[in-house]
């Protein structure tokens, strides 16, 4: 009886092996995760580093800033219809957004924008993960981390970001006329909204501020587009 107690024992210490290995493989999966999400693991990085970040900027940093950038067209975007998820190739996104990826996230400008877009009064998903390459571990310095809405400037220098970037980095066309597969051409009327106020132009020029809505209503024939009630900031930014 003894052998055969033996191999027990050596079987359940293999088992209990593969259950230790098993968890390590999921805690490396949780850190690499970690770079979406809330973005907690990527504060922890850099903070890990000794670099300080800063909750907000003051007031509209990027609209007081001296660089600009030029108005990227996110008419090179898809025209499909939604959902529109977060594109697979983050890095190549941003390429075309004429923005690079980084190691971290920067700390020179650091603002807050909310984001929503509404088609015939069903909210659109802005979708985390914009700007983030997982595989590659880079962050573009315009992005997202989860599905609020919010997005995150935070960059190495000081510069204007414009919602045409963003909307090239999610792979989603935006002109006057068009979102996506909404289109002017097919009855369909783009209203764009700052904090409120109805905005003209072309929505892809829109500067991002701290802490501003900016809300894309989408609307079919007589329709009347309003703007949403103002997004309530969580805790922290």
């Amino acid at each position: 009886m003894e052998p055969e107690s033996n191999k027990q024992i050596e079987e359940a210490r293999k088992k209990a092996a593969a259950v230790v290995t098993a968890q390590k493989t999921k805690e490396r999966r949780r850190r690499v995760m970690m770079w979406s999400g809330t973005g907690v693991g990527l504060v922890a990085v850099v903070v890990a580093a000794g670099v300080g970040i800063s909750t907000k900027s003051a007031g509209n940093a990027a609209a007081n800033s001296t660089a600009s950038v030029a108005t990227v067209p996110a008419s090179q975007g898809s025209t499909q219809t939604p959902p529109w998820a977060a594109p697979a190739d983050a890095s190549a996104r941003a390429k075309v957004a004429g923005l690079s990826m980084l190691t971290a996230e920067g700390t020179a400008e650091h603002i807050h924008t909310h984001l929503s877009v509404t088609a015939e009064g069903k909210p659109i998903t802005v979708p985390g993960d914009l700007g983030i390459d997982l595989g590659a571990q880079l962050i573009s310095p315009l992005h997202t981390h989860d599905a609020t809405g919010i997005v995150h400037v935070e960059s190495p220098v000081q510069k204007n970001f414009n919602l045409g970037e963003v909307f090239t980095e999610w792979d989603v066309a935006l002109s006057t006329g068009r979102v996506g597969s909404y289109a002017a051409s097919g009855g369909y009327t783009i209203t764009t909204f700052v904090n409120g106020t109805k905005q003209s132009g072309d929505p892809a020029s829109i500067q991002l501020a701290d802490h501003e809505d900016v809300d894309i209503v989408i609307t079919k024939g007589s329709e009347k587009a309003a703007a949403p009630a103002a997004f309530t900031w969580p805790a922290g930014y």
